[in-house]
């Protein structure tokens, strides 16, 4: 039986509890989130570099990597624009991915109007290989350039931003740089959907960490890999990440298992993107590679999702319900995430009050991670672009 003593003896103990993992949250908040306000405070930015630093040595040569399968739509302005980079000594190389579209016409009629333009035709998808990745490997086969930049079809750049980061990789002996493209805003939903996925891959990634040298970070950008040749050959090239979905990523994660030098820059106001169409286009555009982002580990996708989540249901359930000053640690931590959520949606020129909508989109957020696990069990591995790739390949591809 419960005696009085028992009960204040509780009661007690929650008031001592209830303050202190409030603060011990607002602490580990606090340390996730310094770099992040740190990077927004001294923005990084490829438009403030001046390429003129570069001085009057000659250019190196450049080839842009350009796959695409069924991209009639975007093609051609993505296209027109590496086109009317304002830089010299380039090459482009365009390899239409067994597309059922238009594409490979569109690709063509670009080419007879233009000997920077390169297009090579895939008919056939070799075993042990996903056809993005193949792509690549068979567009940077066919130059000799000393460096190479791996982009999307659906990628539209400014003219000098070419110039901007060879001139700042050159200057600070990079062999990997990443540009963050601005992204395209949409409806609501999208744009709060999109920038919850970008606060999520933040934290995860840390990609102001990943200049440091010391540093285990690295990242990579599906929009803008630009990698030094030398480099590129000594990571195994395309052919280490053949069955890899989130090849953009794992690239910056070879070179930096090399011990080569990378740093990633904002590309905002130089090339920008519309990542997908619609909050259902994001749910479903994350199918492929969510449940891959954790390797296929069901073991390190619980470990890496279960603790966070019950981190913030612990934050709001304490910033609603602990008693008086005893929810200050929850508040203090609340505030800190949905300031970083706030500045982020503004730095994407999106409505900062969307931060309001952060603890719906971020079930939202787990909603989509599971539901992409749940579907590449359930079918044996993962559905992408007419293609399915079993899941026992997949994991043997894994870098």
């Amino acid at each position: 039986m419960w005696h009085v003593a028992d009960m204040v003896g509780l009661a007690l103990a929650a008031t001592f509890v209830w303050p202190v993992l409030g603060w011990v949250l607002a602490g580990a908040c606090a340390i996730c989130l310094a770099g992040m306000f740190r990077a927004y405070l001294f923005p990084r930015n490829v438009i403030d570099i001046d390429a003129s630093s570069f001085g009057d040595r000659p250019w190196p040569t450049v080839v842009v990597i350009v796959p695409a399968r069924d991209e009639a739509a975007t093609i051609r302005p993505a296209l027109a624009s590496l086109l009317a980079l304002d830089y010299d000594p380039l090459k482009i190389i365009a390899v239409d991915d067994r597309s059922t579209d238009r594409t490979g016409q569109i690709l063509d009629e670009l080419a007879a109007d233009n000997d920077r333009l390169d297009v090579m035709h895939v008919t056939e998808l070799p075993a042990g290989w996903l056809g993005k990745n193949h792509a690549n490997w068979v567009g940077a086969a066919q130059s000799d350039s000393d460096w190479l930049l791996f982009t999307d079809a659906d990628v539209v750049f400014e003219p000098d931003v070419l110039e901007r980061a060879v001139c700042f990789a050159e200057r600070n002996d990079l062999d990997h740089l990443a540009l963050v493209p601005e992204l395209i805003r949409g409806g609501l939903w999208e744009n709060a959907m999109v920038g919850t996925f970008l606060l999520f891959f933040m934290l995860q990634y840390r990609p102001w960490s990943v200049r440091n040298p010391r540093s285990r970070r690295y990242v990579g950008i599906g929009a803008f890999n630009l990698i030094r040749r030398s480099a590129y050959e000594r990571i195994g090239t395309h052919r280490r990440l053949a069955l890899d979905v989130t090849d953009d990523v794992k690239l910056g994660k070879l070179v930096k298992l090399e011990g080569l030098t990378q740093d990633v820059l904002n590309g905002d106001g130089q090339l920008a993107v519309r990542w997908h169409h619609g909050l259902r286009g994001v749910i479903r555009g994350l199918e492929k590679n969510a449940f891959a982002g954790f390797d296929y580990s069901l073991a390190w996708l619980a470990g890496c999702t279960v603790p966070l989540l019950l981190g913030i249901v612990l934050m709001y359930a304490g910033a609603a319900a602990a008693p008086g000053l005893d929810r200050a640690g929850y508040l203090a931590a609340a505030a800190m995430v949905h300031l970083a959520f706030a500045i982020l949606l503004w730095r994407g020129r999106v409505n900062p009050a969307l931060t309001v909508l952060l603890p719906v989109m971020g079930l939202v957020f787990y909603y989509i991670i599971y539901r992409a696990t749940y579907l590449t069990l359930h079918r044996g591995g993962i559905v992408w672009r007419g293609t399915l790739y079993p899941l026992s390949d997949l994991r043997k591809g894994v870098v």
